[in-house]
């Protein structure tokens, strides 16, 4: 996905209060867009950068080396080897320092929430809800998102709404955490998108409400057909062996079937396995979406069925 200055912040907003943009980083970025994003203080300009980082390996001693004056730039200089010498720009020392809940704001009102948001926990802002009802909170940092009362904190906010989160990255058991709690997480970078809206990005709130699934699915074995939210789909029998491991992990203790279990199946890699099964459905008419939110990519572990055991009918 194309970079802009909103994804990027949003990446580097995950150090925290640490969270800085260099000026070497922002000068793509430099134009309208930025200029709004320094009026609404998510970009706070800091004092000029005075010094730099050693070079590599170098065996000077020095903590930094020292910005002088060049000309009409500025040069940060090797005292050893005058050819690691730095030539750089004004633009190249500025700083800018991320404002938390500027940012949030930016990308509550990228979703089209009008109203500012409001904070619910340490570090995690409740943007708003859907048209369904359902409450929407931020968090930017993984930190965020661990503490003991957390769970309890944002059930407290949302006030009885069903809740979904906006997430950076995190751990396979804080986000296992969350989701036995009901919340329906998402990684924020995977649903903010380029736009020319003034802010650079735009979040679909459609997105922000996970795929209702059917009630029941059931699996048909001795004909390999699978029928699904009112739709059928008959596998091949190169294909349905991969459906099954999912399937006998689903109605198991643990649910997620290891790469490695997927690829029991047949000597090819399991990405490509589960691509061609999530394709099979696509061709009988389910959406990208549909097909990801019944075969879930577990990150780091491998993959399941997003339907409970208690709505899966298999017959013979």
């Amino acid at each position: 996905m194309t970079e802009t200055i909103l994804r990027l912040l949003t990446r580097l907003s995950e150090a925290g209060d640490d969270a800085i943009l260099s000026g070497e980083l922002a000068v793509p970025f430099f134009g309208p867009v930025f200029d709004r994003l320094l009026a609404k203080r998510v970009l706070v300009e800091q004092a000029p950068l005075a010094d730099w980082e050693v070079c590599y390996a170098c065996e000077c001693g020095l903590p930094c080396r020292p910005i002088r004056k060049a000309g009409d730039g500025y040069r940060a200089e090797c005292p050893l080897d005058r050819r690691q010498d730095i030539d750089l720009t004004k633009d190249d020392l500025r700083v800018f320092r991320i404002g938390a809940d500027a940012l949030a704001s930016v990308i509550g009102a990228a979703a089209g929430f009008a109203a500012a948001p409001k904070r619910a926990a340490e570090n995690v802002w409740r943007l708003g809800d859907t048209p369904s009802g359902r409450a929407v909170f931020l968090a930017l940092q993984p930190a965020a998102l661990t503490g003991d009362g957390i769970i309890a904190s944002l059930r407290q906010a949302a006030q009885g709404s069903d809740i979904t989160i906006l997430t950076p990255q995190m751990s396979v058991e804080t986000a296992r955490r969350h989701q036995d709690a009901g919340f329906h997480l998402i990684e924020t970078l995977e649903v903010l998108t380029p736009a020319t809206n003034g802010l650079g990005g735009t979040i679909d709130i459609a997105a922000l409400a996970p795929v209702p699934l059917a009630p029941v699915l059931r699996v048909r074995r001795a004909t390999a057909e699978v029928q699904w939210d009112g739709r059928s789909v008959i596998l091949s029998r190169q294909i349905f062996p991969v459906f099954e491991r999912l399937l006998e992990k689903a109605v198991s203790r643990d649910q997620v079937a290891s790469g490695a279990h997927v690829e029991g199946t047949t000597a090819r890699e399991a990405k490509d396995l589960i691509r061609e099964l999530r394709d099979a459905f696509k061709a009988a008419g389910f959406t990208d979406t549909e097909s990801k939110a019944l075969i879930e990519t577990v990150r780091g572990r491998g993959y399941r069925l997003g339907v409970p055991a208690t709505e899966i009918v298999i017959e013979g």
